[in-house]
C-alpha cells in the first residue's frame, strides 16, 4: 500500500478557497505542488476537478471522487467512495489535493501532510477541516521567498503521522 499524502495551501486563519478558486496568487506554491504531485496519482473532489478546468494535470493520474453515479470526468478516473479511491494506493503514493470534504475523509488515513502556510489572514468561503495537529510531527520546514510574484510570507511544512 502506497503512502497517503494530503497537500494544500492555507492562510493563517485556515482559508483554503474562495468561489471555488485559490484566494491568492502564489506561483512558488504552484511550483511546489507540481514537484510533489508529478508522476503520482492525485485524488480530488468534483468541485476541485472543475476548478482546474475539468482537465487532468500533465504527468499525473487523476482520480475524481463524487457521489454522482453518472458523473464523467474526461481524462480522469471517477470513483464514488474513499474505499474505491484507496485501491489506487496499491500502485504507489496517493496525493489528496482537495477540497475540504475530501480532506476530511482522508485525514484519518494520512501518513504525511504537505502544507503551504501563508502567514496572513485571507478571506474565503472554504476552510481546512479541524483535526488534531498533535497526531502529526513537523519533520521539515522551509521558508518561502517573498518577492514581487509571491507577495506573502509563507512556509512549506512537512508533517508525518506520529507512530
Amino acid at each position: 500500500m502506497g503512502m497517503i499524502t494530503l497537500i494544500w495551501a492555507m492562510s493563517r486563519n485556515g482559508t483554503i478557497g474562495r468561489n471555488n478558486q485559490l484566494p491568492w496568487r502564489l506561483p512558488a506554491d504552484l511550483k511546489f505542488f507540481k514537484a510533489q504531485t508529478t508522476g503520482k496519482t492525485i485524488v480530488m473532489g468534483r468541485k476541485t476537478w472543475e476548478s482546474m478546468g475539468s482537465k487532468p494535470l500533465p504527468n499525473r493520474h487523476s482520480v475524481v471522487i463524487t457521489a454522482d453515479a453518472s458523473y464523467i470526468a474526461e481524462g480522469a478516473d471517477v470513483v464514488h467512495s474513499v474505499e474505491e479511491a484507496l485501491t489506487y494506493a496499491e500502485r504507489g503514493e496517493l496525493v489528496i489535493i482537495g477540497g475540504a470534504g475530501v480532506f476530511q475523509h482522508f485525514l484519518p488515513l494520512a501518513d504525511r501532510l504537505l502544507v503551504t502556510r501563508i502567514e496572513e489572514d485571507i478571506e474565503g468561503d472554504v476552510f481546512f477541516p479541524h483535526f488534531s495537529w498533535e497526531d502529526f510531527k513537523l519533520v521539515h520546514e522551509e521558508p518561502g521567498v517573498r518577492d514581487e510574484k509571491n507577495p506573502y510570507d509563507y512556509r512549506f511544512l512537512t508533517y508525518e503521522r506520529r507512530k
